[in-house]
């Protein structure tokens, strides 16, 4: 529903607008009218009034010359000396000259009235004049040829009658130029008033409708805005609340982590407690080896210094072995303990080749008195890798003890473990732990690291889940490949340390 209303609101803006712009093109073809209008009707007379005023000025100037030419004539002949009777001669005929030039000019403009009853009229006050204008120019000349008193006369009787007549055709070039002035001022209230009408209806529709339009745009923006605040508002309280449950489910999980990391450790140290448990003969036999040793060479010691003339040569080497072989029990102690005791995890570069040795080490009297052959497939110059050695050692004690065991129960004439090592295709290290026992059936090979999953009725199948545990934390991989009755064979991969350092300092990031 509402986004019918929005579109039906959408269509409405579109049609407003389009209705709009049509009114804003005529309004410009009305605006363009009125500027024709005015070039048409108005202009006309405004240049027609630019040719009236020339046209007054000239005939007010005629009578200004007709009177300085009857001055001239009469400074003529009042002058004193010849002189100032040439000065103001030759300024009688300047003056005569120009006056009988504006007067020719004035008749030719005489077809400029702009009516007919003007135009008469005009052409009347012209002719009327002309017999003057006749007897002044005749006297005027009559003066400067002959000098006499009858011409003076003639001119200033002509002059009189000239300029009253002259005033009538001045007052009918100013009542023509008022005429023009009336109708221009008519036309241009004319102009003024379409403008007027034409700005009223610009403004009645289309300024008005275009306001109306732009403030329902911002309305409903204003209204968009809001809407969008808001959404961005309750778009941000639930993001919030998400942020929240999911920092919540992050702790949650950083310590179920904690507790399993906890629990695998738990787990980890009483796998070895029970390995250590389960090779006691064998490490009890390795350590009476060097115990007995020690016996015998103190024993010896004892009896050369009983001598009258003991070789202390010898005893000094006698004692040179006990303390060589004193430190090799002590040395078999601290693996055994280091192997037992719980510890936090440390992550340091460890050489593949010396973990296996030691794990060997463990095994190596329990392997001769069950009859198997334990071999060693190590390859060299191997990658270091990056993990906690003790962690890794029981990887393989797992791996190995889950072979010694299979191996007993398979009762095979020739049992053998086989433990190599060999460099991966991604650049780390890979152990196999291969067994020629009974194997595992195909449909239990998917079970085989899953919690408390076991083929041994007294095992507790946690082994080979800790061991996946510990190999996944070492951003390694474990899997398993079995052929019932011939081999079978657990390997396991470890990067090499630089690329576990990168990827936990990644992880860290």
């Amino acid at each position: 529903m509402g986004q019918r209303d929005d579109d039906r609101a959408k269509d409405g803006l579109e049609d407003a607008a389009v209705r709009l712009s049509r009114r804003y093109w005529a309004a410009l073809a009305i605006v363009a009218l009125l500027l024709i209008f005015s070039q048409v009707v108005v202009q006309p007379p405004t240049l027609r009034l630019l040719t009236d005023a020339p046209t007054i000025n000239v005939a007010g100037r005629q009578r200004m010359l007709s009177q300085r030419i009857v001055k001239a004539g009469l400074a003529m002949k009042g002058a004193d000396n010849a002189n100032e009777r040439a000065s103001r001669r030759d300024e009688l005929v300047k003056m005569l000259a120009v006056w009988t030039e504006s007067h020719d000019r004035l008749r030719r403009g005489e077809p400029s009235a702009s009516t007919d009853l003007q135009g008469a009229e005009l052409r009347t006050a012209f002719e009327q004049l002309q017999p003057f204008y006749d007897r002044m120019r005749a006297a005027a000349t009559s003066l400067l040829a002959n000098d006499d008193r009858a011409g003076l006369s003639e001119l200033l009787t002509a002059e009189t009658e000239y300029l009253s007549r002259m005033d009538r055709i001045v007052g009918v070039y100013e009542r023509e130029a008022q005429a023009h002035v009336n109708r221009l001022s008519r036309v241009g209230w004319g102009v003024t008033a379409l403008t007027l009408f034409a700005l009223v209806g610009i403004g009645r529709f289309v300024l008005k409708p275009a306001t109306d339009l732009i403030g329902r745009q911002v309305a409903e923006l204003r209204t968009s805005r809001d809407e969008m605040e808001e959404r961005v508002r309750l778009r941000t309280n639930e993001l919030q609340r998400l942020n929240h449950d999911l920092a919540r489910e992050v702790a949650e999980r950083i310590q179920a982590e904690s507790r399993q990391r906890a629990a695998v450790e738990q787990f980890s140290h009483v796998a070895r407690t029970t390995a250590v448990g389960e090779m006691a003969s064998g490490l009890a036999h390795e350590l009476n080896q060097p115990l007995g040793a020690i016996a015998n060479y103190a024993e010896g010691c004892l009896v050369a210094l009983a001598s009258p003339a003991p070789a202390l040569a010898e005893v000094r080497g006698v004692l040179e072995k006990i303390l060589a072989t004193t430190l090799r029990a002590g040395a078999i102690v601290q693996r055994i303990r280091r192997f037992v005791t719980r510890h936090e995890s440390i992550r340091e570069p460890v050489d593949p080749n010396r973990l296996v040795l030691e794990v060997e080490e463990f095994f190596r009297d329990e392997v001769r008195r069950r009859g198997m052959t334990l071999t060693l497939d190590l390859a060299r110059d191997l990658p270091s890798s990056w993990g906690d050695s003790v962690q890794i050692q029981q990887v393989l004690v797992n791996l190995l003890r889950n072979a010694i065991d299979a191996l007993a129960a398979s009762q095979r004439h020739d049992p053998t473990v086989v433990i190599a090592t060999r460099p991966d295709a991604n650049g780390g290290v890979e152990f196999d732990v291969t067994d020629n026992g009974e194997g595992i059936p195909e449909d239990r090979l998917g079970q085989v690291f899953d919690a408390y999953f076991s083929t041994r009725a007294e095992g507790m199948g946690m082994g080979l889940a800790i061991s996946r545990t510990i190999v996944e934390a070492h951003h390694g991989r474990i899997r398993v490949e079995s052929e019932p009755g011939v081999r079978t064979t657990f390997r396991f991969t470890l990067p090499a340390s630089d690329a576990t350092d990168d990827q936990e300092q990644g992880a860290s990031e």
